[in-house]
């Protein structure tokens, strides 16, 4: 009899232990994360400034992250596009300083720190033009944009800077030259998904560029 209970113990302490490990195992196979892939997060960002000598409607767009740069110079003035208007990217100095140079010559340097955003280029004209200003809201319209596609045979490169008071600056490059293309009309439309589109030409052909927001896999 001693022996029929010694056994019924047994038995039921090996069931207890596995009920409790199938109660372990299902409450851990059933527990779910909400943490999104890391490279889905931006740590990227932007700055806008304005020359202190130039056309007024001539700015200076930046982005940053993870020690890389693309920035981007532009107006809606031919002249100063011709000397001046050029991308840039490359690494961010451990003090946040940044310098680059363009095909045909025109030097960018400058700093970014903090919410501050100031340098200069020196032009195809061999002027040289300071500029500053700050950074701007991660979210919202404003920010550097880009975009490509092809006009007249030719493939382009599309982008604009839109500033915190909505103003609008713009160029578009054939890809791989220093060749613009003209005129840029000054009414972009906001679409969704961060994008501006932008008419081009005498045929007012609109373009999209999307609102750089990131630097990974660029």
């Amino acid at each position: 009899m001693k022996e029929k209970v010694s056994l019924l113990v047994k038995v039921g302490l090996i069931c207890l232990v596995i009920l409790v490990a199938v109660i372990l195992v299902a409450a851990c196979g059933g527990q779910q994360t909400s943490s999104a892939p890391a490279d889905t997060v931006s740590g990227a960002k932007s700055y806008i400034a304005k020359f202190d000598n130039g056309p007024e409607n001539a700015r200076v767009g930046i982005v940053v992250e993870d020690g890389k740069y693309k920035a981007y110079v532009c107006s809606l003035d031919n002249d100063f596009n011709l000397t001046s208007a050029r991308w840039y990217e490359g690494a961010l100095g451990a003090d946040g300083s940044f310098q680059g140079v363009s095909p045909d010559g025109v030097e960018f340097k400058g700093t970014v720190k903090d919410d501050q955003f100031t340098g200069s280029i020196i032009n195809t004209a061999k002027e040289e033009l300071a500029f500053k200003g700050t950074l701007v809201p991660a979210s919202g319209k404003v920010g550097l944009y880009r975009g490509q596609g092809q006009y007249d045979g030719k493939d382009i490169v599309v982008g604009a800077v839109i500033s915190e008071d909505n103003s609008f600056a713009s160029t578009v490059q054939v890809k791989g030259k220093i060749e613009f293309i003209t005129p840029i009309a000054n009414d972009p439309a906001f679409l969704p998904d961060n994008s501006l589109g932008i008419k081009l030409g005498d045929k007012s052909e609109q373009f999209t560029a999307k609102l750089v927001t990131t630097l990974k896999g660029s």
